[in-house]
């Protein structure tokens, strides 16, 4: 009976032991931080649930962010306060997979100061400065199925205070041109090409088709609808929209 028990416990730790090291992190967390917010993202190689812990102190990471079960993980923190350094841990309810640091954009010196990603533009690239203050092309260019915008327009478009479908459309254009240029989380759908893009200030979400084209634009009223989505996180530089 004795060794009944003894194989029993022993079985049970090698089981446990497997279980403890199951998920492994593929490559380093990656953080994008803004002034009162950061997007952390990274992957397993199997699925698992999504935990984040944060905190001022490396030893008391008192604040925790959950997510969906999934291989590709991304958590957003909204509110931070800005130029301060943050510690975090990343992993899932069961285990701790990697630690880390990000630190918060410094105050603006000035009111009426460019930021750095302005600078950046203004120097480097003047057509994106174009893009983003330019007027929007018409609505039959930026808008991918145009026998939906009306419907869209009369759900959502006082979310974005629009003034007809065309002005809702054309914001909705806009924030493509300012997620490219400003790093807004950004996600890509390898099944059929969709970018989904989400600003954590204003709480926009969309989603753009292969060639660039609107599909939808609101704000969702679910705090973890962002992290729900399919995708896999995209840079700028990721994005390549194809032409009919």
């Amino acid at each position: 009976m004795k060794g009944l028990v003894s194989l029993l416990l022993g079985a049970l730790i090698v089981i446990s032991g497997a279980w403890a090291h199951a998920v492994e992190l593929l490559g380093e967390p990656q953080v994008v931080a803004a002034k009162d917010s950061a997007t952390i993202s990274w992957k397993t190689d199997v699925a698992c649930g999504t935990r984040l812990q944060y905190g001022l102190n490396a030893a008391q990471l008192t604040q925790r962010a959950d997510g969906p079960v999934t291989a590709e993980h991304q958590v957003i923190l909204s509110g931070l306060v800005t130029g301060t350094t943050y510690h975090y841990s990343v992993g899932s309810a069961r285990q701790k997979l990697a630690t880390g640091t990000f630190t918060t954009g410094a105050p603006a010196a000035a009111e009426n100061q460019p930021s750095m990603v302005r600078r950046v533009l203004d120097a480097l690239l003047p057509e994106q400065k174009t893009a983003l203050e330019s007027p929007a092309p018409p609505t039959r260019q930026t808008w991918g199925n145009i026998s939906t915008l009306q419907d869209h327009f009369d759900r959502h478009g006082r979310d974005f205070a629009s003034k007809s479908p065309d002005d809702y459309a054309a914001q909705a254009w806009r924030l493509l041109q300012r997620a490219r240029a400003e790093s807004l989380p950004m996600k890509i759908d390898p099944t059929d090409g969709t970018l989904r893009i989400f600003d954590p200030k204003t709480r926009a979400f969309a989603a753009y088709n292969r060639e660039g084209r609107t599909k939808t634009f609101f704000k969702p009223e679910s705090p973890t609808y962002w992290q729900r989505q399919p995708g896999r996180p995209a840079k700028p530089s990721d994005i390549r929209f194809s032409s009919r």
